[in-house]
């Protein structure tokens, strides 16, 4: 790459980084979900508490870089009206929309927020634990993923993993999920499964607070529990029909070991189903948007919070299949296959022991 087209990337990125900025501006002060009727300034900025200024500066740089409609462009800066059209509602205000980008500006935000913490870590080579990035990050993952649990896990997904399915079916059944965050994963199994037990472990304790609030509010508190409990610790032995590492198994300390423990906790004809980051198979510089946003997102998240235990295996969120396979050969399974589902930046494994 020439000097040039370095600056040239170098200058999008900044300006991408600060337009994203404003949307988490937007976001965190309710200025999209006031946008749901359309309003001058002052009239959006009577809705948020925001001081008219402030509201004006921020909708016209909006208008300016495409994330909000203006109907009447050339009126006094007061008297313009401002309003979401229907895809930038889907992207900006709705997160139940498949579209849906609020997330990256929370996730950019929070990382954006600890980096004096990530230096200080890369400095004394130490970690980071997941809920030192604090709110924004964990509100943005739940809501990075959310969509696809709520809609595509139980409707597309696992009915495309047949032997998956039927375990989840059979009377009985219950399920571990393992890294569950604010447990969306989890309510969408049961919901999707009206028979199923399922458990939501995680280490992080604000996540698993959201988690039971999501689970009452969404009327499924007595069939998804959740409990702060490492992935590594013991599950049991013979529990669990079938056990899920929704994106989580690249950030944890330990993965063998839950692997292990895992392994220990189902029954004789259980199976893993691993959803993880969709890494090249080698690496190789130049990469795709996709392995450019995963080496960004390892380096300044992913990776510090793997080494904020000790003894951390340190993978980082450049998961590539052979580490995966080793992981799981090393655990005790005996075989690891790719499953058949189409995802712009994971990848799914079924494991059996």
């Amino acid at each position: 790459m020439s000097a040039e087209a370095l600056v040239e990337r170098l200058f999008g990125q900044a300006l991408g980084s600060l337009e994203m900025a404003t949307v988490w501006l937007g976001h965190r002060l309710g200025l999209y979900d006031a946008l749901g009727e359309p309003g001058t300034p002052a009239e959006i900025a009577a809705r948020t508490g925001v001081i008219e200024r402030y509201v004006r500066e921020w909708l016209e740089q909006q208008a300016i870089a495409g994330f909000v409609s203006v109907a009447d462009p050339s009126a006094a800066p007061e008297l313009r009206r401002y309003h979401l059209a229907e895809d930038q509602r889907a992207v900006l205000a709705d997160p139940d929309s498949p579209f849906y980008g609020g997330a990256l500006a929370l996730l950019a935000g929070g990382c954006g927020a600890v980096l004096p913490q990530v230096l200080e870590a890369w400095r004394s080579g130490t970690g980071l634990s997941f809920g030192a990035y604090g709110d924004d990050v964990r509100d943005g993952q739940g809501l990075f993923n959310k969509a696809d649990f709520t809609q595509r896990l139980v409707a597309d997904w696992l009915p495309s993993l047949p032997d998956v399915d039927a375990l989840l079916r059979r009377d009985g059944a219950r399920a571990l999920d393992l890294g569950c965050g604010v447990g969306w994963s989890t309510i969408s199994l049961v919901q999707g499964y009206p028979g199923l037990a399922a458990d939501g472990v995680d280490l992080d304790e604000a996540s698993v607070m959201d988690a039971r609030a999501h689970a009452v509010e969404s009327g499924v508190a007595d069939h998804a529990r959740f409990e702060v409990v490492a992935s590594d610790a013991d599950h049991g032995t013979g529990r669990y029909d079938v056990a899920f590492f929704f994106e989580s198994l690249h950030d944890m300390a330990h993965p063998v070991a839950a692997l292990r423990a895992v392994r220990r906790a189902l029954r004789p004809d259980g199976l893993v189903v691993v959803m993880d980051e969709a890494a090249e198979e080698e690496f190789a510089p130049d990469g795709s948007p996709v392995e450019r946003l995963l080496g960004a997102a390892s380096v300044l998240h992913c990776l510090p919070v793997g080494l904020a235990e000790p003894d951390s295996a340190g993978t980082g969120a450049l998961f590539r299949p052979s580490v995966l396979r080793k992981y799981a050969a090393e655990a005790g399974f005996s075989d690891v296959r790719i499953a058949p589902i189409e995802h712009d930046v994971m990848r799914f494994y079924v494991l059996t022991p």
